[in-house]
């Protein structure tokens, strides 16, 4: 069962806890959720999917990536599937979309992929790989803009 909570702080400094919804809309396991523009995103039962934060319903349900790990950058969910293949797919809370893969590691993993910038490490109990990713254009030419000012 997921549930969501909203934490307070009193005037006094005590605490009180109020449930904002509860479900089982994300069946994430083990995996690793993250949260974007007020969604959030995680593998259920193995399944990628998109849940609205304010109401807990589910956005989409879509592409198979076993018992992997999640990582957000920037408007990309990196997927480090369980059988080995890394994803990069849009997090879009209108739609599954896929926008590239990587053969990654060989066997299975359920280890959580690092980012170094644009190094991408990965691992399993047999491997590690490190992987130097392609900036972003757009990304490249924000950052240009914000060192001319």
């Amino acid at each position: 069962m997921n549930m969501l909570l909203h934490v307070k702080a009193g005037a006094d400094g005590s605490l009180s806890v109020a449930e904002v919804w509860k479900n089982r809309n994300m069946k994430s396991e083990f995996s690793n959720i993250v949260a974007r523009g007020g969604f959030i995103y995680g593998l259920d039962d193995g399944i990628l999917a998109c849940v609205d934060s304010a109401t807990g319903d589910r956005k989409w349900k879509d592409g198979r990536y076993g018992h992997g790990q999640l990582v957000l950058v920037y408007d990309l969910l990196l997927v480090q599937t369980e059988q080995g293949p890394i994803t990069l797919v849009e997090a879009n809370p209108s739609t599954h979309r896929e926008v590239a893969r990587l053969n990654g590691l060989s066997a299975k993993t359920w280890n959580t992929p690092a980012l170094a910038g644009e190094f991408l490490l990965v691992r399993n109990d047999q491997e590690a790989v490190c992987y130097q990713l392609p900036r972003r254009t757009s990304q490249v030419s924000e950052r240009a803009s914000l060192e001319d000012n």
